[in-house]
Formats: C-alpha cells, sequence, structure tokens
C-alpha cells in the first residue's frame, strides 16, 4: 500500500515538474515574441510564424493544433471582411458611408478625432467592430488626405473606437454573447441587449475625452509614402497650386473657363471651384465661371504675379485713328487654287503677314464649313479665305497665282461675316508692361485672345499690318482689331491675384471620383513628334495635363503646343473613368493602375444589399459570422462588384498570417494550465478584500490575457472562473461575468488583441510600441470605471 501512496505521489510530482517544465518554456516564447513585437525589426507576420514554429518543435501544441488557425472561422471572417469591404469601397458605398465626416476636413484634429471616434463607437453598437474598421477605413485616409494629417493621427483613434463601442449590445461583439450563453447555461436569467450599454457608454465617453485632451499628443506622424505624394514631391506641385478669386463685376463672370482664356494666355489649369462652400473639382471647360467664385488652379505663381497689373495695356480712345484705319484697310475673299503654292501649308508657313502685310480673318472649307482651328489647318485647294490689308497686297498675291476669285468687301459686309470682331482697339504699351521688349508673336494677342495688331503708332509714324516679327516697345500704340468682348477678358486676367497657396491645397483635389497620376508615352507609340493640341487630348480624353516631366525637369508653360518626345511622362488631372479610358489606349502608360480606377456606381446597391445581408444573417443567429462572410465575398465577385484580382489585391495577407500564427498560442496557454492557475491564484489572493477586489482582479487578469489570447476562447476560460470564484465568495454571478465581457473587449494596448488594430497597422505606419502607449492609459481608464459603476450597476449582494 505505501509503495503504491509513494508511487502516486511521485508520479503527482513529475506530473507537476513537467507542468511546471511546459509553463516555463511558454513563458520564454511569449516574452521572446513580445519582446520582438516591441522592437520592431522583424515584421509582426514573421514573428507570429516563428512563434507558431516554436510552440509546434516544443511540443506544446499538437500538429492540428498549430495548423487549426489557418482554417479557424476568425481567419476566414477576417480575410473575407477585407474582401466585402474592398467591394463596398469599389462601388463607392465605403465612401459614401464616411461622406459626411468629409464636410469637417479642415476643421481641427479635436473635433476630427471626436466625430470619428463617436461615429465608429455608434457604428459599432450594430456592426461587428471589424467591419466597422473596414468599413470606415477608406473614408479616414480620404479624410486625412483632405485634411493635410498624416493617417498615423486618425486611424488609431479610429480602432479605438470601434473597439470602445464593440459592447454596447448584448450581440455587438463575441464576448457579450458568450458570457450571455454561460450565465443561461448555468441556470441564471441572461443579460439582456442593452444591459452592456451603461458601463460600455461610459468607457466610450471617457476614452474620447482621454483621447482629445491627452491620448493624440502620444500619436505619431507617420507619412506614408503613396503614388500621390511622390508625384507631389517630384512635379513640385504644392509650389505651383494656389487659388484666385473671380471678384465681384469681374469681366470673367457669366465666361466659361474655357473663354477666359486661363489656361491659353496664363498657363493655368482650373482643377477646382469652390463655390457658395461647396468643392467642385475637374471642371468642365463649358463651367460658367460665377462672382465668388474661388478657383483652385495650378501654374506659374510668378507668371500670374507677372500678369497681374492694370497698367499692362492702357485702352484709348481716337475716332480719327480707327477711321483712317477703316478706310486704309480692305477685306476681301479669295479661294486657294489647285495649283496655288499655298496647298498642304498652315497659314503661318504661308508668310502671308511677313511677304504681304495680309490678315486672315476667317477660314472656311470648300463645303462652307468654318475652320475652328485656323494655325493648324493644312490648306486644301478650294479652301476660303476672308483677308484684310491692303488692296495692293491682295492684287500681288492673286497676282502671283496664291488665290483665285479676289472679291473686295465693304465694311458693311465684312462685319457680316465676322460680326463685332471687326471692332478698331486702340491700346497704349505704358513703362513696365511686361509686352515691352517682346515681339508680336511673343505677345501671343492673337493666338491667345484672337486680337489682330493691324497697325502700330510710333513716334507719329503708323506702322501697317506690322511683321510678327516687329518688336513691341514702351509707348506704343497698338492698334488691334477685335472684339470688345475679348479685350474684357485680357484686362478681366490682369485683375486676378494669387489669394492663397498653401500645402493643404493638394490634399482637396483628389476624391472619390476623381484622380491625378503619371502617365508615360508608351514604347510603340506613334504620337512622337505631335503636340496635344495635335492630337485633341483634353477633348478625346476629358483629362487635363497639368505637367510634362522632360530629362529630369517638369515643364508647365505652353503644353499644348510642345511636340512630344519619347521618354516624356505627363501629370494628368481628371475624372478617374476618363483616366481608366486613357490606360486602355496602347500609345500611353498609366502608371498607377489604382488611380484609373473609376467606381463602379451602378454596383454600389447590389453590394450594399450584400453587405447588410452577411450582417442581417449573422446578427439574427441564421448562420455564423465566418459563413456569412465568406457567402457574401463570393457573391461580391461572382455578381461584378469586384473581380478576383481586385479581390486577392484586397486581402492584407500579413494580417492573415498574424492571426492564423497567433490563435495556437491561445491552445497552448490553456493546455498547458498557465491561464488556469494564474486567473485562480489571482481571486484567491484579493477574495477575502471585497468585491470591488475582486471585480478589479479578474478584470486585470481578463485584460492581460487579451493582448495575447483571442477574446472568444479567452471569454471561455473565464467564465467557469468568474461563476466559480461567485459562488465561493457570495457575490453576483451577474456582476462577476459582466466585468469578464467588459474586461475581454478592452483589447486596447496591443495590435495582436484584436484584427481592428491590425487593420490600421500598415495604412498608419504604427510600430507596436504605439499603441502601448495610448492603449495602456484607456485601459487603466477601463479598469477604474468598471471597478467603480459595475457594483453599482449590479450589486454584488
Amino acid at each position: 500500500m505505501f509503495c503504491v501512496v509513494s508511487s502516486s505521489i511521485a508520479n503527482e510530482n513529475v506530473r507537476r515538474f513537467f507542468l511546471t517544465s511546459d509553463v516555463i518554456l511558454l513563458l520564454i516564447i511569449v516574452v521572446t515574441a513580445l519582446v520582438l513585437f516591441v522592437d520592431g525589426r522583424l515584421r509582426v507576420d514573421l514573428v507570429g510564424l516563428l512563434v507558431l514554429s516554436a510552440l509546434s518543435l516544443s511540443g506544446l501544441i499538437s500538429t492540428q493544433e498549430a495548423l487549426a488557425g489557418f482554417s479557424s472561422p476568425a481567419v476566414v471572417t477576417v480575410w473575407a471582411l477585407f474582401i466585402l469591404s474592398a467591394g463596398l469601397t469599389r462601388t463607392g458605398i465605403a465612401h459614401q458611408l464616411g461622406r459626411p465626416l468629409q464636410h469637417f476636413a479642415m476643421s481641427s484634429e479635436i473635433l476630427l478625432i471626436t466625430l470619428l471616434m463617436l461615429s465608429a463607437s455608434l457604428l459599432s453598437a450594430l456592426i461587428n467592430t471589424v467591419t466597422v474598421a473596414a468599413i470606415l477605413l477608406p473614408s479616414t485616409m480620404e479624410l486625412a488626405r483632405r485634411s493635410g494629417r498624416p493617417p498615423s493621427r486618425l486611424l488609431m483613434p479610429l480602432a479605438l473606437g470601434c473597439l470602445l463601442g464593440g459592447p454596447f449590445t448584448g450581440i455587438s461583439t463575441p464576448p457579450n454573447i458568450l458570457v450571455t450563453d454561460a450565465v443561461r447555461n448555468a441556470g441564471l436569467s441572461p443579460f439582456g441587449m442593452f444591459d452592456f450599454t451603461p458601463i460600455t457608454g461610459a468607457i466610450v465617453v471617457s476614452g474620447i475625452v482621454f483621447m482629445v485632451f491627452v491620448g493624440r499628443h502620444m500619436l505619431p506622424t507617420n507619412r506614408t509614402d503613396d503614388n500621390g505624394s511622390l508625384l507631389g514631391k517630384s512635379y513640385q506641385l504644392n509650389t505651383h497650386l494656389f487659388t484666385t478669386r473671380i471678384e465681384e463685376g469681374s469681366p470673367l463672370s457669366g465666361r466659361t473657363i474655357s473663354e477666359s482664356r486661363l489656361g491659353s494666355a496664363l498657363y493655368m489649369t482650373v482643377l477646382a471651384i469652390k463655390r457658395k462652400g461647396m468643392l467642385m473639382l475637374a471642371p468642365h471647360p463649358e463651367e460658367v465661371l460665377q462672382s465668388g467664385d474661388t478657383l483652385i488652379v495650378h501654374g506659374s505663381r510668378a507668371y500670374f504675379k507677372r500678369n497681374h497689373a492694370t497698367s499692362h495695356l492702357q485702352v484709348e480712345q481716337s475716332e480719327t485713328l480707327k477711321a483712317e484705319l477703316n478706310l486704309s484697310l480692305q477685306a476681301a475673299q479669295a479661294s486657294v487654287t489647285d495649283g496655288s503654292p499655298f496647298v498642304g501649308a498652315t497659314l503661318a508657313d504661308t508668310g502671308l503677314r511677313r511677304k504681304y502685310g495680309l490678315h486672315v480673318l476667317m477660314l472656311s472649307e470648300a463645303s462652307g464649313a468654318k475652320v475652328k482651328d485656323m494655325r493648324r489647318h493644312k490648306l486644301k485647294a478650294g479652301d476660303r479665305l476672308l483677308l484684310q490689308g491692303k488692296k495692293e497686297a491682295m492684287e500681288k498675291l492673286a497676282g502671283d497665282n496664291c488665290v483665285a476669285g479676289l472679291e473686295l468687301l465693304t465694311l458693311e459686309e465684312e462685319k457680316k461675316y465676322i460680326g463685332d470682331r471687326a471692332e478698331i482697339l486702340p491700346l497704349r504699351v505704358p513703362e513696365g508692361s511686361i509686352l515691352a521688349g517682346r515681339d508680336l508673336v511673343e505677345s501671343r494677342l492673337g493666338n491667345v485672345f484672337g486680337l489682330t495688331v493691324v497697325a502700330i503708332q510710333r513716334d507719329m509714324e503708323l506702322i501697317h499690318m506690322p511683321s510678327p516679327n516687329q518688336q513691341i516697345q514702351a509707348d506704343d500704340l497698338l492698334i488691334l482689331q477685335g472684339s470688345p468682348r475679348d479685350l474684357e477678358i485680357m484686362e478681366g486676367l490682369q485683375e486676378l491675384a494669387v489669394k492663397e497657396q498653401s500645402p493643404g491645397l493638394l490634399a482637396e483635389l483628389e476624391s472619390q471620383q476623381i484622380g491625378v497620376t503619371e502617365v508615360l508615352l508608351s514604347p510603340r507609340n506613334s504620337l512622337v513628334g505631335k503636340s496635344l493640341a495635335d492630337l485633341l487630348f483634353r477633348e478625346k480624353y476629358g483629362i487635363s495635363v497639368l505637367a510634362v516631366w522632360r530629362r529630369g525637369k517638369a515643364h508647365r508653360a505652353n503644353l499644348q503646343d510642345m511636340p512630344l518626345q519619347f521618354g516624356d511622362a505627363m501629370l494628368v488631372y481628371g475624372q478617374r473613368r476618363n483616366l481608366e479610358a486613357l490606360s486602355r489606349d496602347p500609345d500611353f502608360l498609366v502608371l498607377d493602375q489604382a488611380a484609373a480606377q473609376a467606381p463602379r456606381l451602378e454596383k454600389a446597391r447590389l453590394s450594399a444589399i450584400i453587405m447588410v445581408a452577411v450582417i442581417s444573417s449573422a446578427i439574427l443567429g441564421y448562420v455564423p459570422i465566418s459563413i456569412a462572410a465568406l457567402t457574401g465575398a463570393t457573391l461580391m465577385v461572382l455578381f461584378g462588384c469586384l473581380n478576383m484580382e481586385e479581390a486577392y489585391r484586397a486581402i492584407e495577407w500579413k494580417v492573415v498570417f498574424l492571426i492564423a500564427a497567433m490563435l495556437p498560442l491561445g491552445d497552448a496557454i490553456q493546455n498547458s494550465g498557465a491561464a488556469q492557475m494564474g486567473a485562480n491564484a489571482l481571486v484567491d489572493a484579493v477574495g477575502g478584500l471585497g468585491p470591488r477586489w475582486v471585480v478589479a482582479a479578474l478584470f486585470s487578469v481578463t485584460v492581460l490575457a487579451t493582448q495575447i489570447i483571442p477574446t472568444a476562447a479567452l471569454v471561455v476560460l473565464m467564465s467557469p472562473v468568474a461563476l466559480n470564484a461567485s459562488e465561493i465568495l457570495g457575490i453576483s454571478p451577474h456582476l462577476l461575468m459582466m466585468t469578464v465581457a467588459i474586461a475581454a473587449s478592452s483589447s486596447f494596448a496591443s495590435p495582436l488583441s484584436h484584427p481592428a488594430h491590425l487593420l490600421v497597422m500598415g495604412p498608419g505606419g504604427y510600430r507596436f510600441i504605439d499603441y502601448m502607449k495610448v492603449g495602456i492609459p484607456i485601459t487603466l481608464i477601463a479598469l477604474l470605471l468598471s471597478v467603480a459603476l459595475l457594483p453599482v450597476f449590479w450589486p454584488p449582494y
């Protein structure tokens, strides 16, 4: 008998020895993993795989347990939710859910954090916290971009808001559901739907107050190098973005962007219009400008400022001079003959102005159709020219067999053809004018404004039909012919002034439907030597070219007339659907395909229905959330909300591998008995100190364990401890079970503690230590509130 007892005691001692060895080995693995996580030199998913390998090789878990994480419902749920989130984003739904927040983009950081955390908390009361984080992540990224703040300033508040509001209702988090089931299975009255709301509400309010006044100062300022920021740096976009305002009474008011000549005269591209508090991105060239409009433009600030003055040209009245010019200048019609040297040439090539002193007022094809772009039109036999100049010059032109059918016109007939464009407009060039010292071509009065210099009065001498190379001098009186409306536009442009040049402007210019990206000429393109004007690039694609990168330098002026060369890169801006169309043109290579993805708005309702069905089926208990999410992700692809390639790209594989690798750690802790030993010892230590100490002990053990143990497994582990403690100490089981539920959801201090933290880790550029800085104080606040309020809401006796 003694031998049998001695043998039993020996076996028990051996068992305890090996149990202790398992716990020690487990602690070594856990501490090593935590050190590697905090150090940050190894990727978190790699650390997770190292932990998994160590647990398996040491025998702390079986092969089946080691690999079970990869088929875990939690892992399936996470990657399926990534696809569901991508479907909502791709169809524009995620943008719509977060759109109200964009109205506060330029508000203070305090207001942004408050609204973001409050919105996330309230949504988490109805929707799974991971789903809320996935839905609001794209909107928060856009909010950060629009506000000019690094994503790291807002993404952690988003995750914390989701976690703080998670336990609001009895079905909003797995711990609440599991605790309710455990209470019911113990033969006690289960918790009601809103029994969790009072304590959760107090924690949410306190957490937001802490983040606003203290926690936000602990957040890092990591700026991720996305494509847009790299483009902005390469092309120096911020230094070439500024605003200008259409003042009351401006001649530009009531004109379209195209009519305003902002692009052709000032080399400026209107990227957006702020009108009555609304921002209109990538406005159409036919958009009518209004008084009070603020234009966000891209261009040369120096050139713009040089043009800003009221003294570049001064209008003068000289009726005698007008009458003299009307008598000396003759208008006539003529046709290009078959054997004319003009056939196949442009007007500039013909030398009409240089050789004959003649100007073409209008050009029509043989069919009678007017030629809009006379500069680039190559003349054909039968084309009709409306000429202006001296009668002798016209007769010489006909005598040289360049034209035939010369027909002189009266002044009334001339006005019949070209209307008010025949007005004579004398303008004085004062000292300091930007036109002084330039020739007529450089003045761009004709090409841009349609104003023709028919004469120059200089030192009482009148120069008729001056050569395009004639240099303008200060105090010259330019005799222009054209429309007074064109002159008004020129004066309106001179009145524009720079109002703002802010780094935040760039953040406002992209949206769900508007993007900026870089485009290269493809190796086999057929466009080399042609200009953007030749290609009708703006008209064909509806996209603005902001700059051309050539030989290490960004060019911004006169882009329409710049012949393209192989190796050129263009910075383009416009509707994403137009960028998508451009990406299909074999002559171009769009470098950022994501920027050229237009949202599939026609699938928006369908994606919303799928998401609502997933959430509803999980809440109502029809199917587990993992199966609901998997089915929803499949339907997203099946019905075209996104394709399979986009679905694969949407999954954050780092997060998936990390969770799958770390889940078996919970099994190892449970199998070794370490969690049970620690929890029982802590409860035994404080059991005689009163209910609040028991609440504090249960909360502390649970919240520490939840940083590395999945909450579902932790609740299953801690529920028997809480129920047994309540029976031994005579304390209300509802009080202790509520403590376990709230503590299990207080996973604030570690990125491993909840998928919502992992979702924002990459986009925010966070390190392990960043979560600890903010999460530990909030955990302590939740602990103190639980100790103070739970015995009030759930009396212990």
